[in-house]
């Protein structure tokens, strides 16, 4: 995912992480997932009135879909907080800045894949014994503060557990500033 400056732009207004709407589909595909059993419940109900094979709606049915539904949002809520960017305030400049990112991306083995003025746009590729398809980490430079973000690679399979390696990033890159501020 490649950010244009108006999603960084927003991203900075807002204080959240703004995506493409691909990445929009894979980062929320869970939640996605078990929304649809609602519709796609009362098409089948609809379906089967038109081939009089209809049964009649029970209350486990009833629960069946609250539940599902519930679920959904549940884990929209969940996957929407953590597009929420963390502010570093800093008085260090760019420059003072990008030995600091370099060395906590080498120790954490992240691979940027977009550097600019802006942004830095980074991943990370875990062994498959990991229990995480990878991250991606998003970096935002605005005047005095840097926004920082991880979530699960939104180019991968959809995901809503990262073993605590999303909070891990974040939390290390924002050691590594504050220490560098002293």
């Amino acid at each position: 995912m490649v950010m244009t400056d108006e999603q960084i732009e927003s991203s900075i207004a807002s204080g959240e992480l703004q995506l493409t709407i691909w990445a929009k589909l894979t980062h929320y595909g869970i939640s996605v997932a078990f929304f649809l059993v609602l519709p796609m419940t009362i098409l089948f109900n609809i379906k089967d009135n038109f081939d009089g094979t209809y049964t009649p709606f029970q209350v486990s049915h009833f629960w069946f879909l609250m539940g599902s539904t519930f679920l959904a949002l549940l884990l929209y809520r969940i996957q929407r907080s953590k597009l929420k960017l963390k502010i570093i305030e800093t008085p260090l400049t760019r420059e003072q800045l990008d030995p600091i990112i370099s060395k906590v991306a080498n120790e954490l083995e992240w691979f940027p894949y977009v550097v600019n003025e802006k942004v830095i746009l980074a991943k990370s590729y875990p062994d498959f014994l990991s229990g995480s398809w990878g991250e991606q980490i998003t970096i935002l430079f605005d005047r005095n503060r840097i926004l920082v973000n991880s979530i699960c690679d939104p180019d991968k399979k959809s995901s809503v557990v990262s073993y605590g390696r999303n909070k891990e990033n974040v939390d290390r890159l924002t050691e590594a500033i504050q220490h560098g501020n002293q």
